[in-house]
């Protein structure tokens, strides 16, 4: 993920006013490092072993603070926490290390936590408001980097329609259409991998360069093989104490040997900043998409793709995370497509379930629909409009295995539904495989 600084307010400029907000922080910060421990632990006596090993692990996550070494302080303060609950002042400090590691999301979980469950003096709430307002851009502004390979089965390679037989118009040249055996859906096994990467620019924080190749081969179907190559930019920033995102993406498909789609796509988002409502750490926004499409092979199909959708996103206590988008869509062609300009709406949901060392759920459902404003093809299908709508459920499970490296296991099923039979298509996939993440 991409993040930003947080910035004081501009009553001074430069680097005075960046030392005077450090300052402001630290010292903030000093004071709850200060309460919170006494305030939540000291009341309740503790066995003398316990407390030393406990002194222990704080004392090596500070010192490993102060060399630099984040990720290993988040690991020992992670076990003080979870050895003491009452180890408020670990809370704190766990919060601060995701937000200073980019890892807004896990920040806000765990400030969550720590409201929920401790009553809070005064300093303590002004350094989780001004965390909460943080993008938390990563301070280490690594490179990242996930690697993929794995092996499937589909149960339509060649996006076959489902019914085999195309009723026309009356008054159309035929009455029907039987479709060849080679043009219904076909079976095939595959192998699929994938490579993804994001380049933090140093000079310029919260903006990252991005790109991506993933490939799929069939066994049999090779014309069906695709493969997509995106690069782009990403970034993300502070705005009125919310968060704004944009994305600028060029994406090229390959069907088979040639070139089958490009698309320039620009993605903007704003999040509003987040409240709590117990047991939910929610935020909503608006998001903004467009999409410039061409085919190379047959240009009658380029067009300008257009949404605008509420957002919304969620953490449902410490495991659980959502995100809902929903708006209207439009779809703008550039060449006489048939069936004119289309209008209709796009809806997303996702649910990710953190089951720790015992791996992560994520499922995925999508639907857009696009209605024709013009007849299709008035020769063979009369005055009906096209009305299309796609939908999409995904479920994966990934299992960690080692640092780094990971088991996973994924299944979809799409579902095109239209007024002209001969769009109309299922697509069922499975997948198992192994990824690794830098």
């Amino acid at each position: 993920m991409q993040f930003v600084r947080q910035r004081c307010a501009a009553l001074l400029s430069g680097r005075v006013r960046s030392a005077i907000c450090r300052l402001a922080l630290s010292a903030i910060h000093l004071t709850a490092l200060l309460i919170l421990p006494m305030y939540a632990v000291a009341q309740t006596p503790q066995n003398a072993f316990e407390q030393i090993i406990n002194d222990d692990l704080q004392a090596q996550a500070q010192a490993a603070i102060g060399e630099g070494d984040r990720k290993r302080a988040l690991a020992l303060l992670t076990e003080l926490a979870q050895r003491d609950p009452r180890q408020a002042g670990a809370l704190l400090d766990i919060a601060i290390l995701y937000c200073e590691l980019g890892e807004r999301d896990q920040s806000l979980r765990t400030l969550a936590r720590l409201e929920a469950h401790y009553e809070l003096p005064p300093a303590i709430g002004k350094l989780i408001l001004y965390y909460r307002a943080n993008t938390c851009i990563s301070v280490e502004s690594r490179p990242q980097l996930a690697v993929s390979v794995g092996a499937g089965v589909t149960s339509n390679a060649n996006f076959g329609p489902s019914d085999p037989i195309v009723i026309f118009a009356p008054g159309a040249p035929l009455n029907s259409l039987t479709l060849a055996p080679e043009n219904l859906p076909r079976h095939d096994e595959y192998i699929e991998s994938a490579i993804q990467g994001e380049y933090p620019i140093a000079a310029v924080p919260g903006l990252e360069l991005m790109g991506g190749i993933s490939d799929r081969q069939y066994r049999s179907l090779h014309n069906f093989d695709q493969r997509a190559v995106t690069i782009g930019v990403t970034d993300r920033t502070s705005f009125m104490h919310g968060e704004m995102d944009n994305q600028i993406t060029t994406n090229v498909l390959w069907l088979g040997t040639h070139i089958y789609q490009r698309d320039l796509a620009w993605h903007g988002g704003f999040w509003l900043p987040p409240a709590t409502w117990q047991p939910l750490l929610m935020r909503g926004g608006l998001d903004l998409t467009v999409v410039d499409s061409a085919y190379p092979g047959n240009s009658l199909y380029d067009a300008m793709y257009f949404a605008v959708r509420a957002a919304f996103q969620a953490h449902v206590g410490k495991r659980t995370s959502m995100q809902f988008f929903f708006g209207p869509a439009w779809d703008w062609p550039r060449n006489g497509r048939p069936g004119g300009m289309q209008r209709g709406y796009s809806a997303w949901l996702s649910l990710d379930y953190d089951m720790d060392r015992h791996g992560q759920f994520e499922a995925i459902l999508q639907q857009r629909t696009l209605n024709d404003a013009t007849a299709y093809d008035p020769v063979f299908f009369g005055s009906l409009n096209q009305q299309q709508t796609i939908r999409v459920a995904a479920l994966r499970y990934t299992f960690p295995v080692t640092a780094g490296w990971s088991l996973y296991a994924q299944m979809s099923a799409q579902r095109v539904s239209s007024s002209i039979s001969l769009f109309a298509y299922t697509v069922y996939s499975g997948s198992l495989g192994l990824s690794w993440k830098y």
